[in-house]
């Protein structure tokens, strides 16, 4: 076994998320520490005994992770810093161009330094199978070396550890909970080249972890993989979330053009069973609508916060196997044509939304998966949720009625049945439009569903996306998480937003 351990003198990881420069990286990737390593070797004597060992350890499989469990972020805090130094004048031509190098003179740009509380616990990289042999005292001496890891604020110490701390994160072949940067064969002459031609590190290559704690066991899960493939959009016009329903239809039908000659993606796209019109029994493809609301209570949400949409994504059943998924991704292929990797949806005289297929995650908190993905017990809808059966005439409640369908279309995923159901209008959010000004959703009879807002409490902690009701493969019934919110009046403790 080999570990390599440290902690963070500061009690605190400032280190940005490669992907979002207003977030954290926490867990610490693999790949960054192996960087921090890499670092110190040559800021010594970068000597071919240490290469040849860290060529050796980034060879290895990804590791095991064990990091604190109590972790949390912390207020992102806008900074203003000097712009780095520009060429100035001979010194023979001193004059206010000279001046304008200080560093009080110089303009300044605004910056962040995300960053998370660790607390004083030991973090490690563990590989179990590994052994280090002669590289092992190498390793040791350069790891005396590394003084941060991150940011240079965020201060380490590190030492190859004997006894350490259980994993908290261990690598998965399937979809896991978080996806991490390691380093692979090769990764070592990759950063030098990058260094050696003032470029920044190339991004390395990306590995699924799964969660190993109690706090696992008490998460429960829907109909849907958490990890979403979002669609970004680009440009066109600005549509909301009375326009979704409209957006998603044009969406499915694109891609189900794009899978003619892919049988089994056409299949989970349409809903129906390959070559036959007959309806699926199990779940599928659903797509939903990206907007930007706000949670006013939870601090989440500002002026921008109106219901407009940044894009669009697609949420794949748990139970794809990898001949699903990987007909799904190249029907995605074909309809994006990835050489350009644009879509055009049109919209009649609404005009045109141009969506981006990519696998990069931008600023904007709707455009990022765990925005509609965290574990949660309470939610709304955003969309909202089409109801399977239309009310009974006679029936002296609605509202009962309701929330009784509900709680029927959670249970039929597999989730427990709520403790608390509340209707509302516009509901929580700030930017989510009353029911009555969404399209209802048309059946295959003609009829229109009856549809309803409403926020949702389960006894424990349901992990998204959350899709309920009738429409849920298109786009009606999406619900956003809102953590410390209880319907009950109890205090409810979970993952920070």
């Amino acid at each position: 076994m080999l570990a390599i351990a440290w902690e963070y003198l500061t009690g605190r990881s400032v280190a940005t998320d490669p992907t979002d420069r207003l977030s954290a990286e926490w867990p610490p990737h693999p790949d960054r520490v192996c960087q921090a390593l890499v670092a110190a070797w040559g800021n010594a004597d970068a000597d071919d005994t240490g290469k040849a060992a860290l060529d050796w350890l980034m060879a290895q499989p990804p590791p095991q992770l064990a990091v604190p469990k109590d972790a949390l972020e912390a207020a992102v805090v806008k900074t203003y810093v000097p712009v780095n130094d520009t060429e100035g004048p001979s010194r023979s031509a001193y004059n206010e161009k000279q001046l304008k190098l200080l560093p009080q003179q110089r303009m300044r740009k605004e910056r962040y330094f995300p960053a998370t509380n660790v607390g004083a616990e030991t973090c490690a990289l563990i590989w179990p199978d590994a052994d280090a042999g002669d590289f092992r005292q190498t390793l040791a001496d350069i790891c005396a070396q590394v003084t941060n890891i991150g940011h240079s604020s965020s201060l380490v110490r590190m030492w190859i550890c004997d006894d350490p701390p259980a994993a908290t994160l261990m690598p998965s072949d399937r979809h896991g909970d978080v996806r991490l940067r390691v380093s692979g064969p090769g990764r070592l002459d990759r950063l030098c080249t990058a260094f050696a031609q003032d470029q920044r590190p190339p991004m390395s290559a990306w590995q699924s972890y799964e969660q190993q704690d109690e706090e696992k066991d008490k998460v429960l899960f829907g109909a849907f993989d958490k990890r979403l493939i979002v669609l970004r959009q680009v440009g066109g016009e600005r549509f909301n979330l009375v326009q979704a329903p409209a957006l998603i239809q044009a969406l499915r039908g694109t891609l189900i053009k794009a899978a003619d000659k892919i049988p089994l993606a056409k299949s989970l796209f349409s809903g129906h069973e390959p070559g036959t019109t007959t309806p699926m029994q199990r779940s599928h493809v659903a797509l939903l609508p990206l907007p930007a609301v706000g949670d006013s209570e939870g601090g989440i949400g500002d002026r921008f916060s109106d219901g407009h949409l940044l894009g669009l994504a697609l949420a794949l059943p748990r139970d794809v196997d990898p001949s699903e998924e990987q007909a799904i991704f190249t029907c995605l292929a074909q309809a994006f044509n990835f050489g350009e990797g644009k879509q055009v949806l049109t919209l009649g005289k609404a005009g045109t939304m141009e969506i981006r297929l990519d696998e990069q995650e931008v600023v904007k908190r709707a455009l990022r998966p765990y925005t509609w993905t965290q574990a949660s017990a309470t939610w709304a809808t955003v969309c909202p949720i089409a109801l399977d059966r239309m009310p009974p005439r006679r029936h002296a409640d609605h509202d009962a009625w309701a929330a009784e369908q509900i709680a029927i279309a959670c249970e039929r995923q597999g989730l427990p049945a709520p403790i608390a159901i509340r209707l509302t209008g516009t509901g929580p959010l700030m930017g989510v439009p009353h029911p009555r000004h969404i399209p209802p959703l048309i059946r295959g009879s003609g009829q229109r569903s009856w549809h309803c807002n409403a926020l949702i409490q389960f006894p424990q902690r349901v992990s998204g996306p959350l899709l309920l009701g009738a429409g849920r493969y298109k786009g009606y019934g999406l619900c956003r998480p809102l953590p410390y919110r209880s319907l009950t009046g109890e205090q409810i403790v979970e993952d920070t937003p």
